[in-house]
């Protein structure tokens, strides 16, 4: 190139390369400027904290001083809230289960981090009315009001809202401007606060009391809050009764239960109330102890300050009944009103002087109770009440924290109070022949369970007036408990015959007998199970001696104390009946079994006794076993969770070599058991030759346990058909041992054999045993870590295996592919009649594969699926099959995330199906549209009895559905609804689904959370909760 061009092209390129470097410092200036810009920017909108409106928080601070620092549980009665307030036992409890996991220690304490949340922010204190729950939240903003100081693990708070819930009619801002700010309060004030509150959400805490009184269309806002929708980062806390709760229980962090008064705390609130009169202060507290009805009532706070004031005035000892004591607190509070008006009365029945006034606050109270509403409009008293009447002893001006709302308005001070005067009036008109206490009893209105405490306080009236018509309203109630003698539960009319027969005859023996007597002799019931801690069990087993009906008795809750244990003795040693009495009660002491076997010695009917306590151990099955050499009758003995070991165990077994009569001994959850006793069992299975069932599952025997009884079982001389070994410590060796077992075993027709890790090996070796094995009938195999190839080891044994009529193999790891294998074998076999895959993950293709089954099987009448995400699809399949299948009776499909596409395919192939009688559709999500289409179906469906739609997103409208379902169809007997969203039933009424007199079936687990609705001409039982 010519060097004079080469100096011209290198001058460019100099030139270009300056020309870049300044686009580039220039880029760079740009971008620096774009910086310097958004940082300006973001300066200028980023809020700032909100200064704290400390002028402000002070006067909320002085509101919550004045209004309250006192207690004003009754209109003449002001106290001081720190010279009585006592602490209420508050007690967390496990989200899950229910169960009570730790107490409260302080009154701040409630947000303590605990394993289920690390920082709770949401806490819910439920209790029943009375508990405390409105005085605890006064108690939290006082103290913050002075200052005081608070639990290490509280927040640190510089604002706390008390809101009642009953009051809102608005938005939670509205709330917080109608009840707490100054009426004189600025716009642009109130706009600060609420910004503050805002950027220092952190540092607010919201105490909204009783969510249960809310209006129900404001409920969203209570969600809101709880899901952190709104004021997400707030410390909330709220309290309601149970049943109001239960929409926003599973949303809060923290799940507590006020309990009211601990025995210890309800004394010192009786020592504080008589400081200055400590000689009547313990003399209440000996009537207290001394009467075991006061001791249950004073754990409820507010009863407790009533029983104080009315002993402060009463000289002549307290009365046994709940029904004597509030007409004796009537009659006190009749005599301070003539007292305060300075009348005279001269100790006349003043309640017999104010009977008109009476009877109007009566009529009001049963008024409100029907519309379960407390609070009483001023427009419902008669033009001639004036405000001297003495109805307004009891009652009290709303306390009304509303600026917008502050019409008169009135309510009780408790609700037992207007439960007691709704019952005065009920007397006196069923007196008059104006009200038929057997039309009450008909549930016309389906609101009895709500009228319960009504109607036994009319019965208790009753039969101060008349003995006469305290018997015939009992003969009333025993009719009704007949109408509904098959249900597995005890019906609301037993519950309500037996705490009849305890209000009316407390004080007088002689009704006492005869009510017992006539419960015992027209009572027609075959079987009881009670379920519930309240139920006077002493009662019914007296009323039991002279019974001739009833066979079964279950009893699943604690015996407190041996005199319920000896009532139970000592109606054993009369009744001539009873075949079946289960307790599963964890404090029966050896002194208590050996009650009952003193009385077993002379009975002669029982034939199944199940006991479960684990306070008598050895001792107690030493007794037992020394009543089984003796006895003749006995063929079934439950002896679960009793922490038995092998002395007891043994002594059990030596009686085995003589006895001739029992054939299931079940010795279940007792750890305590091992190779020695098994050892001992084992002998006397070769000689014994009526044993037919043993139970050993959750016991501490291992291999050398397994391999005694495998000895016995090759013998084919032992009389065992059933065994149960499930969740026992033992190795493969075992597994193979049992595996032969099956191979050369001709008697064993029952195997349990769960949770036992058996695996693909052991499973490989039970399938091969199967093909030669001709007598075994049920074999369960859930939680052994079965895989995928072992569907089509089962799927072989099925093809040949004849006899095999129920397999279990749920919980286990199948699959897919398991479920497919398996199924090929299911198609050519005969002779099983129940599947159960639950928990096994086969999804839709597995699911696909079972409907595929169940078309051409021609034996399978039990099917279960649940747990395993079938879907919408899945649910598709196993429906079409059932349009052709005329064999399957019961099928479970719960927990498989069936939706209303899923839930309608059902319904289709219920039109057609013809056979199927259980269906279980628990915890999915059908909702509204899937239940109406169900309910569609079941109009020309004639065979299904039972369908389980628990936890399924269900609301008011589904719940409808079935309610006009009623009529059009005449098999279905059960529906279950638990769980689910119910509440507005337009106009149906809250109460026709919730407030309902009827716990049912036994078939399910023990609840107190189940009830029925019914009427005596219904066609099916509605289970809702």
């Amino acid at each position: 190139m010519d060097p004079l061009f080469e100096e011209h092209y290198r001058e460019l390129l100099k030139e270009w390369k300056r020309d870049d470097d300044n686009t580039k410092d220039k880029l760079d200036e740009i971008h620096w400027m774009l910086e310097e810009l958004m940082k300006a920017s973001a300066s200028k909108t980023q809020p700032r904290d909100a200064e704290e409106p400390a002028e402000l928080i002070q006067r909320i601070r002085q509101l919550y001083l004045t209004r309250e620092g006192q207690l004003s549980p009754f209109p003449w009665c002001d106290l001081e809230l720190n010279d009585i307030f006592t602490r209420p036992t508050i007690v967390r409890r496990d989200k899950t289960r229910g169960t009570a996991a730790e107490q409260v220690t302080s009154i701040t304490g409630v947000l303590k981090p605990h394993s289920g949340c690390s920082k709770p922010r949401t806490v819910l204190i439920e209790g029943e009315p009375g508990m405390g729950k409105t005085t605890y939240c006064q108690k939290v903003v006082y103290d913050w009001a002075n200052g005081q100081e608070t639990d290490a693990s509280f927040p640190k708070i510089k604002l706390v809202l008390l809101l009642k819930c009953h009051d809102m009619s608005g938005n939670i801002w509205e709330a917080i401007d109608d009840q707490l700010l100054p009426k004189d309060i600025e716009e642009e004030e109130r706009e600060y606060f609420f910004k503050y509150m805002r950027a220092n959400q952190s540092q607010v805490l919201l105490v909204l009391d009783g969510l249960d009184e809310a209006p129900s269309n404001l409920m969203k806002i209570f969600s809101d809050l709880v899901e952190s929708r709104e004021l997400s980062k707030s410390h909330i806390i709220l309290t309601s009764r149970q049943e109001g709760s239960v929409k926003i229980r599973k949303y809060c962090d923290t799940l507590l239960q006020i309990q009211g008064f601990a025995p210890e705390n309800s004394h010192n609130y009786i020592k504080h109330y008589f400081k200055d009169l400590e000689a009547q202060g313990q003399n209440l507290l000996k009537d207290v102890e001394q009467n075991i009805e006061l001791g249950e009532l004073i754990v409820n706070p507010l009863f407790t300050a009533m029983l104080c004031l009315f002993y402060e005035d009463f000289e002549g000892g307290l009365p046994l009944s709940k029904t004597q004591l509030y007409l004796e607190i009537t009659e006190c509070i009749l005599k301070r009103f003539c007292q305060k008006q300075g009348l005279s009365h001269n100790n006349d029945n003043l309640t017999e002087v104010y009977k008109e006034e009476l009877e109007q606050l009566g009529r009001i109270a049963l008024e409100t109770l029907e519309k379960d509403k407390m609070h009483i409009e001023k427009g419902a008293f008669t033009a001639t009440t004036t405000r001297k009447s003495p109805l307004f002893e009891y009652l009290s001006v709303q306390s009304n924290s509303s600026k917008r709302r502050s019409h008169t308005c009135y309510q009780f001070s408790h609700k037992s109070f207007q439960e007691f005067f709704a019952g005065l009036y009920l007397s006196d008109q069923i007196l008059k022949g104006e009200t038929d206490f057997e039309g009450l009893l008909s549930n016309k209105q389906g609101n009895l369970k709500s009228l319960e405490p009504v109607l036994l306080f009319t019965a208790g009236i009753l039969s101060y007036k008349s003995e006469k018509d305290a018997c015939s309203l009992l003969k009333m109630i025993i009719k009704k408990i007949n109408h509904f003698q098959n249900l597995g539960f005890p019906n609301f009319y037993l519950y309500f015959a037996v705490k009849c027969i305890s209000e009316c005859s407390t004080e007088n023996s002689r009704l006492r007998s005869q009510m017992i007597n006539l419960l015992g002799k027209n009572l027609e019931l075959q079987e009881v199970m009670i379920s519930d801690n309240s139920f006077p069990i002493k009662l019914f087993v007296e009323a039991l001696q002279v019974n001739s009906t009833l066979t079964n008795l279950m009893i699943p809750i604690p015996l407190s104390g041996h005199q319920y244990v000896k009532s139970l003795a000592d109606m054993l040693r009369v009744n001539k009946t009873l075949t079946k009495v289960i307790i599963t009660d964890d404090f029966i002491s050896a002194y208590g079994v050996q009650q009952l076997i003193d009385a077993l010695q002379v009975n002669t009917t029982l034939l199944e006794l199940a006991l479960c306590g684990n306070a008598w151990d050895n001792n107690g099955a030493s007794i037992l076993a020394g009543y089984l050499e003796r006895n003749k009758t006995l063929t079934a003995l439950h002896l679960i969770r009793s922490d038995i070991g092998d002395v007891g165990a043994t002594a059990l077994a030596e009686v085995l070599w003589t006895n001739t009569t029992l054939n299931s001994l079940d010795l279940w959850k007792n750890p305590g058991i091992g190779n020695p006793s098994v050892t001992s069992l084992c002998e006397a299975l070769k000689v014994n030759k009526t044993l037919s069932t043993l139970n050993l599952s959750e016991t501490g025997i291992s291999d050398a346990g397994v391999l005694s009884l495998v000895e016995v079982l090759k013998t084919n001389t032992s009389s065992l058909t059933s065994l149960s070994l499930s969740e026992i410590k033992i190795s493969h060796h075992s597994v193979k041992s049992i595996a032969e077992v099956l191979r050369v075993n001709s008697t064993l027709k029952e195997l349990k054999f769960e949770g036992n890790k058996v695996g693909s090996d052991g499973a490989e070796l039970i399938a091969e045993s199967l093909k030669a094995n001709t007598t075994l009938k049920l074999l369960s195999l859930s939680r052994n870590n079965i895989k995928e190839p072992c569907g089509g080891m089962f799927s072989d044994a099925l093809k040949v295996n004849g006899t095999l009529e129920s397999l279990t193999l749920a919980e286990n790891d199948l699959g897919v592919h398991g479920a497919q294998l398996l199924s090929e074998g299911l198609k050519v076999n005969t002779s099983l009649r129940h599947l159960d895959l639950s928990g096994n993950s086969i999804g839709t293709k597995g699911a696909e594969s079972i409907a595929e089954t169940i078309r051409v099987h021609a034996s399978m009448t039990g099917l279960k699926l649940s747990w395993n995400g079938i879907g919408d699809a899945g649910a598709n399949k196993v429906s079409a099959a059932l349009k052709v299948n005329v064999h399957l009776k019961e099928l479970d499909l719960s927990f498989n995330a069936i939706g209303a596409a899923g839930a309608e395919s059902i319904a289709e192939a219920l039109n057609s199906n013809a056979t199927l009688t259980v269906l279980d559709l628990d915890s999915n999500v059908i909702g509204d549209n899937g239940v109406q289409s169900l309910c569609e179906a079941l109009k020309t469906n004639a065979t299904l009895t039972n369908l389980i739609v628990s936890n399924n997103n269900i609301h008011s409208a589904g719940a409808q559905a079935f309610d006009k379902l009623q009529g059009h169809n005449n098999t279905l007997k059960k529906v279950t609804l638990i769980m689910n969203n119910i509440s507005d039933l337009g106009d149906h009424g809250d109460q026709e689904f919730n407030e309902v007199p009827m716990v049912s079936v036994s078939s399910f687990p023990t609840s107190h959370d189940l009830s029925l609705r019914f009427t005596d001409q219904g066609s099916f039982d509605i289970l809702v909760s």
